[in-house]
């Protein structure tokens, strides 16, 4: 399964977005304020935290293994205060809360597992406070995760009750205090809620199928004769490099040439389109010539190499014969 990365970033101060991209270890900072407050749990999780319309973005691969479910945060039941993401990969399922506009986080209880093992009292109202995951903020936050590995879950489709205690700052003054909740379905007799998540099952997915082609492959450069035989010699020159087509004209790959060191040259072989050497004994054949070579070549005659080695060192000669035993990738059959 390809790897993907997981953002929750604030574009602006009303809008939110989910979206992937190829995973990175890369850290891109975007004029965070008040940087000791931001909040990371593990380097291996999706981390997000945002202030105002900065963002501070730490892309983690997490490769998931199904869309992200989205519920609003409501604050007092009718104001909405951000919103809480689900999603899980092999190992672990995240729970993100992400508090938008004037609304910041004081502190979030967190229920994820079996609907029957919701903390509630006797008349069933759910108890924020003997839920498992509690984290209490040294400062007012706008993001934080919970990661909660799958083993310590079961299987299938789970409650979460996300809880948390927001305050509304305007101009830096706290001016309205509210329990918040994940929107869903009310538990018992007040308006406190729980959602429902399915935990997805990753399947890896199939190999893909590569065929191959048995072919010849020869170094560019001047034919060996004018008819019949489309072989080809190389002539040498120091630090270059020419290409290297298999069947005539399928581009397998290249030979690079180095300077002549103690009457030695180097030869370094690429492979390019998916090429690659067949699996037998002597593969790679070369020959050196003084002079131009002419008439049909005989790659199991030629002495100066012959191996499997892809970066081959051998006597400096103003002209080279550079024959491959070469795959190259081509369709399927049905």
């Amino acid at each position: 399964m390809r790897k993907i990365i997981l953002f929750f970033a604030v574009i602006v101060m009303s809008a939110i977005t989910v979206t992937f991209s190829s995973c990175s270890n890369d850290l891109n900072l975007v004029e965070v304020e008040n940087a000791n407050d931001l909040n990371v749990a593990e380097e291996e999780s999706i981390v997000v935290v945002s202030s105002g319309t900065r963002a501070l973005e730490v892309p983690v691969c997490v490769d998931p293994c199904r869309d992200v479910q989205e519920v609003r945060l409501m604050a007092g039941q009718h104001h909405e205060a951000g919103k809480v993401y689900v999603v899980n990969n092999k190992e672990k399922l995240y729970v993100v809360y992400e508090t938008t506009g004037d609304w910041k986080m004081k502190v979030i209880h967190l229920f994820v597992g079996a609907c029957d093992k919701l903390p509630v009292n006797k008349p069933g109202n759910l108890v924020p406070g003997q839920f498992p995951h509690k984290i209490e903020f040294n400062g007012l936050q706008t993001f934080y995760y919970v990661e909660i590995p799958l083993e310590e879950l079961p299987e299938g489709c789970l409650c979460v009750a996300a809880h948390a205690e927001v305050v509304k700052v305007v101009d830096g003054e706290i001016v309205q205090s509210e329990t918040a909740f994940g929107e869903g379905e009310k538990v018992g007799k007040n308006w406190f809620m729980k959602f429902e998540y399915c935990v997805a099952i990753c399947e890896d997915e199939p190999p893909v199928e590569v065929c191959y082609k048995d072919e010849t492959a020869w170094a560019a450069g001047p034919r060996y004769v004018e008819q019949g035989n489309w072989a080809t010699y190389t002539p040498y020159v120091a630090n270059s490099t020419v290409d290297v087509f298999a069947g005539q004209n399928y581009l397998i790959g290249t030979a690079t040439f180095s300077e002549v060191v103690d009457g030695k040259v180097t030869i370094t072989l690429i492979s390019l389109n998916g090429g690659r050497l067949q699996e037998v004994a002597e593969s790679v054949k070369i020959q050196g010539y003084e002079t131009p070579p002419s008439g049909n070549p005989a790659p199991g005659q030629f002495n100066t190499y012959k191996g499997n080695e892809t970066s081959i060192t051998v006597d400096a000669y103003p002209y080279y014969g550079i024959h491959l035993d070469a795959q190259r990738v081509v369709d399927c059959p049905e």
